[in-house]
């Protein structure tokens, strides 16, 4: 088989098109007959050397990823499925992710969210730090080797040229380093290696994602060796200012090229995203809650309500969206809870016939909170639609002050409604 060319299989495997390709080999996509699945499929990019030893050596450093997955079964590694060798050729199947990997996620897509690429690293820490409890140093990541697949998930990818504990005597997979932009100062010396240097590629994978730039570069890869072995990268602020000073922090440490200083494991790393994660969650509710504070403020519900009763109500509520057409009360049911429109309309409906439509600042729901009886009427989602859903008992957990609020409302909009119906109804006499 040429080395370009595409086969139309792979043993019992039907390839689609090709979906990648790297140093070591390129990857397919391709169809799982007896499961009825897709799969990834890496070939060798070239045909193995013809000398007995070379070929031995050649087949040993392709099927390391396997070896290596081998002792690994974790939800964010992408699993091998098989490694077989036809007519000379060497394939690894691995499971398809239906995904993007980082280096179009986060840079040429542009800037990820900051919680995100928290959410991001924690996840890809944490499952290093499995694989170094099982003897495997990945020392490969970069970005082109982690995937986010479509529900947000972290798969990190290629253990190609990773060094496996039982296997620390072999020079041919050892030997090897991976992308030198990614590479940590003692693997570039060629010094004995530990978790800590994936620690540090992990590092530099982050710094990438917040600033948009790599942290160490030059014209040549000897100018590249040079700074990562010898010089501090700029800090990753002065890239991108609102970086919390905790995750400059962490990138900082993970990029420490005295290994004391270093993170001694993955785990402790992921701990600090942990603890800087939960600091961000605080900061962005702090920030919603202002906004949605400032956005009650707005409604003709609470006109009359003090910035202190809205306060209090907005800590004590729930807030729902439905999409177009969905129901969101139906006629006959029974609960004590009520809604006001924030966003959107709904339609009221009884007996199946349309009795009116309500929009934004409107309420409805209060006769059931007020007489706890079943619902009289239904009420639809005319589009996408976001309320405030208040129960009974969270009225009265609140102050006197702010229940009297409330039951005047709710008087006001009672004597409106029925002089809307006494309106209706003269009409027909």
């Amino acid at each position: 088989m040429p080395s370009q060319a595409m086969p139309e299989k792979v043993g019992r495997y039907s390839l689609i098109r090709e979906i990648g390709r790297g140093g070591m080999g390129i990857v397919y996509l391709a169809q799982d007959p007896f499961i009825d699945r897709l799969v990834a499929i890496k070939t060798s990019l070239m045909p193995p050397p013809t000398d007995p030893e070379e070929f031995e050596a050649f087949k040993r450093l392709f099927f390391n990823e396997a070896r290596a997955a081998g002792k690994l079964t974790h939800p964010n590694l992408v699993p091998v499925y098989d490694a077989t060798i036809e007519n000379g050729w060497f394939y690894l199947v691995m499971e398809y992710v239906d995904g993007e990997t980082l280096r179009e996620y986060g840079l040429e897509s542009g800037l990820l969210p900051i919680e995100n690429i928290v959410k991001i690293m924690f996840q890809c820490a944490k499952t290093l730090d499995y694989a170094h409890q099982n003897g495997v140093i990945h020392r490969d990541v970069k970005p082109t080797n982690i995937m986010i697949n479509q529900r947000g998930e972290v798969k990190i990818s290629d253990f190609g040229i990773a060094a496996v504990e039982d296997m620390a005597g072999d020079k041919f997979a050892s030997s090897l380093t991976g992308s030198v932009f990614y590479a940590s100062p003692e693997q570039l010396r060629n010094e004995s290696l530990t978790p800590q240097t994936d620690i540090f590629s992990l590092g530099v994978v982050m710094y990438e994602l917040l600033a948009g730039v790599k942290p160490f570069t030059a014209d040549t890869d000897v100018g590249t060796f040079f700074k990562i072995t010898s010089e501090d990268p700029m800090p990753v602020r002065s890239h991108r200012p609102e970086t919390p000073e905790a995750l400059a922090r962490i990138v900082t440490k993970a990029l420490e090229k005295d290994l004391g200083n270093r993170y001694q494991s993955c785990l402790q790393m992921a701990s600090e995203l942990s603890a800087t994660f939960d600091l961000l969650r605080f900061v962005e509710e702090e920030i919603n809650f202002e906004e949605k504070l400032n956005a009650l403020k707005k409604i003709q519900f609470f006109k009359e309500f003090s910035g202190s009763e809205l306060a209090e109500v907005l800590r004590k509520v729930q807030f729902v969206k439905y999409e177009t057409a969905a129901t969101i009360i139906t006629e006959g049911e029974i609960e004590e809870s009520f809604f006001i429109i924030v966003s959107g309309e709904v339609l009221v409906r009884k007996r199946g016939q349309s009795l009116a439509e309500l929009q934004a600042g409107d309420c409805f729901g209060e006769m059931a909170y007020l007489g706890r009886t079943k619902r009289t009427a239904s009420i639809i989602a005319l589009g996408p639609t976001i309320l405030m859903k208040i129960n009974a008992s969270v009225i009265d957990q609140t102050s006197l002050g702010t229940q009297l609020r409330f039951y005047k409302v709710f008087t006001r909009t009672l004597i409106q409604r029925l002089t809307h119906t006494s309106e209706q109804l003269s009409k027909f006499f």
